[in-house]
């Protein structure tokens, strides 16, 4: 069966050109208005840095002069609460000395002029504390005479020159940022104006050319629905198949298994017994043989016992007689004992007796051997915890390991011992679920009706 994709009708240029144009035009709208917000912010930022280090460079300068103001209140009065202003005015000025560094290392074009006046306001700072160093020390005639001298004057002329220049140039900068940011933004305006119309009309002619295509393309959907509805049910039809074919399937390999465990319990099972019945006789009459016969003799009654036992072993893996003798409830106990023994492993079982058909309890049956199996051989588990319950119209069946755990979505290829389980358990109606984590133990559920589901 086949079933085409392709379109009955002839695709027509004008539109294949509208759409990938209005497409476009619209990436070019994004892209206009992307740039033009980066180019002003760009500009607002450089603006931004250009007041704030105006503003630096103004709060340096002003804690200069407050320091000087301070040290001269402080040396008329010569009393200690005039120098707390002039402590706090000179922690203030290292602290935007700071700063200014900062703003030297983003601005190379006046990072010279900026390091320049840090050098000057740390030396004129550096006079300052030295004639306060002088007073206090009560070198007062020292203090005066270089408080007196040029050196400060100068000092603070290059100061000022050096701020007038930088403020100078800062405020210039602002103001071309300012003029760059304004033509940015009418021709952001302009270009966007521009794209947008165009794009409108991309969108209106293809749009058009749209509905036109709509028409013919309705036909070609129903008649692609029509096809689908088609395979579906033949895949609807094909999966039935295939499950029933896999119940079938698994009910021939049960009744081969019961076949082989018959014939292995009325042939080998007969010819297991008559050695051992040999055996016995040959022990009786040879009870003064040498004590090397003797020995051999019994080493070969114990062989044949643990044959015998993994004779039994095998019949109740491939039919086990537990569950058709004693039922559900009784054979998981007893095959929950075994493997705790065998697997050397603490095996907590809560069977309740639940009423269930002989395919559904085979099923369980067969999912709790399974899943013991698995954590035989990959859980490295100490504990497993078994439970069959009624949930009410349903048994839920619960078998949980504290291993190593593993990832289900990586485990899916070649785990058919899980495929066979959630098999066994949809075959019969009910819900499988799988949990497990790396480092979480795993636990294997299965929810089944109670009741046969109705023909």
């Amino acid at each position: 069966m086949t079933l085409s994709l392709s379109p009955p009708w002839r695709p027509r240029l004008p539109f294949q050109v509208a759409g990938p144009l209005a497409v476009l035009l619209a990436v070019a709208v994004l892209a206009t208005n992307e740039a033009g917000y980066r180019a002003h912010a760009e500009l607002l930022e450089r603006r931004d840095a250009a007041i704030e280090t105006r503003l630096t460079v103004g709060r340096t300068r002003r804690m200069v002069l407050m320091m000087e103001s301070a040290q001269r209140g402080y040396m008329l009065s010569a009393r200690p609460e005039y120098r707390v202003p002039y402590d706090e005015a000179r922690a203030r000025a290292g602290e935007l000395i700071l700063s200014l560094r900062q703003i030297a290392e983003r601005q190379p074009a006046h990072r010279q002029n900026i390091l320049l006046l840090i050098e000057a306001m740390q030396q004129r700072s550096s006079e300052l504390a030295e004639v306060m160093r002088l007073f206090e020390a009560g070198e007062n005639d020292r203090a005066l005479a270089l408080m007196l001298t040029d050196i400060g004057r100068e000092q603070m002329e290059r100061i000022d020159d050096l701020v007038e220049e930088i403020v100078r140039k800062e405020t210039a900068a602002a103001g071309s940022a300012d003029l760059q940011r304004e033509r940015v933004r009418i021709w952001t305006a302009l270009a966007l104006v521009g794209l947008v119309t165009l794009c409108l009309g991309a969108l209106f002619a293809a749009m058009r050319l749209g509905r036109e295509r709509d028409r013919e393309r309705i036909g070609h959907v129903q008649d692609l629905k029509a096809e689908r509805d088609k395979l579906e049910r033949e895949v609807t039809r094909r999966t039935q198949d295939l499950s029933a074919l896999a119940r079938h399937l698994q009910t021939v390999r049960e009744d081969e298994r019961r076949r082989v465990a018959r014939e292995l319990h009325d042939e080998l099972g007969g010819l297991l017994t008559a050695a051992k019945l040999d055996v016995a006789r040959m022990r009786k009459r040879l009870h003064d043989a040498a004590p090397e016969v003797l020995e051999r003799i019994a080493h070969l009654g114990e062989t044949l016992d643990a044959g015998i036992a993994l004779k039994r072993r095998i019949i109740e893996d491939l039919s086990p007689s537990s569950l058709s003798n004693l039922g559900l409830q009784r054979a998981l106990e007893i095959q929950c004992s075994e493997f705790g023994k065998q697997a050397d492993m603490r095996v907590e079982a809560a069977i309740a007796d639940v009423g269930l058909t002989d395919e559904r309890e085979l099923a369980i049956y067969r999912l709790v051997q399974e899943a013991l199996t698995n954590v035989a051989k990959y859980a490295r588990a100490k504990r497993v915890q078994v439970s069959v319950q009624p949930d009410g119209d349903h048994v839920r069946v619960q078998v949980r390991d504290d291993g190593i755990g593993f990832d289900p979505a990586r485990a899916r290829n070649g785990t058919h011992g899980l495929a066979g389980m959630q098999f066994r358990v949809l075959s019969c109606g009910g819900e499988w679920l799988l949990d497990s984590a790396p480092g979480h133990g795993t636990l294997v559920q299965a929810r089944l009706p109670a009741l046969p589901e109705p023909a």
